[in-house]
């Protein structure tokens, strides 16, 4: 065989070889999906109890609109998810949204109310727990960084942590009622009406959940 014959066929062997023998690439591994935390907010009151209704404002509307603020900032948490007990005005027992938390197994459960009071110089947000939940309790520790955080966000007067006989005390998660400020206090009632206040107040929620959870 002529000599450059010889050379061309080396050459081919030599790509052919170069070709078929190239290890296959092997995929990185995939990174883990984050474990994804949920949490239940639950709008207080709904359809046909609208909680309490002053200055024509009904609580249960507030308490809905702060409940969809806080799900939609959630979404930005894509190791969170937040789980609404209602999305609309509609009617559920006690025991219906504390189902809600029970059957996803959620980490936490918190109920946004608005309060009321006879004296209408009484102003500020305090967070609620039941009275069988002591400090140092998970539902007392969420309860602080929720009021906390809250107040932060919204520089509103702070009214603290306070234990009182609720329907929480059945809850089998860590549960609180976050009463958001006094729909009797007429200069409150004009800040809770307010889309640019409700979304601070939604931010502090959120907040003393990320926080309550370590995310």
């Amino acid at each position: 065989m002529p000599k450059a014959a010889t050379v061309a066929l080396m050459m081919t062997l030599v790509l052919f070889l170069s070709l078929t023998l190239r290890p296959t690439p092997v995929a990185p591994p995939a990174s883990p999906s984050p474990k994804v935390v949920r949490v239940v907010v639950d709008a207080g009151h709904g359809g046909k109890d609208p909680g309490a209704s002053i200055g024509g404002v009904d609580e249960k509307d507030l308490n809905l609109a702060l409940a969809l603020r806080v799900a939609a900032l959630a979404r930005s948490y894509p190791n969170l998810e937040v789980v609404l007990t209602r999305d609309t005005d509609r009617y559920l027992t006690l025991e219906e949204r504390l189902a809600v938390a029970h059957r996803l197994g959620a980490a936490a459960y918190i109920s946004i109310h608005g309060n009321s009071f006879p004296q209408a110089t009484r102003c500020g947000v305090e967070t609620l727990v039941d009275t069988t939940r002591s400090p140092g309790d998970p539902s007392y520790s969420l309860a602080e960084h929720v009021q906390r955080e809250v107040v932060l966000a919204t520089g509103a007067q702070d009214l603290g942590v306070r234990r009182q006989p609720l329907y929480l005390s059945s809850c089998k998660v860590p549960a609180v009622l976050v009463e958001v400020g006094h729909l009797s206090c007429p200069a409150e009632r004009i800040r809770l009406l307010s889309p640019a206040y409700q979304d601070r107040l939604a931010t502090g929620i959120l907040q003393g959940i990320l926080e309550f959870l370590g995310l």
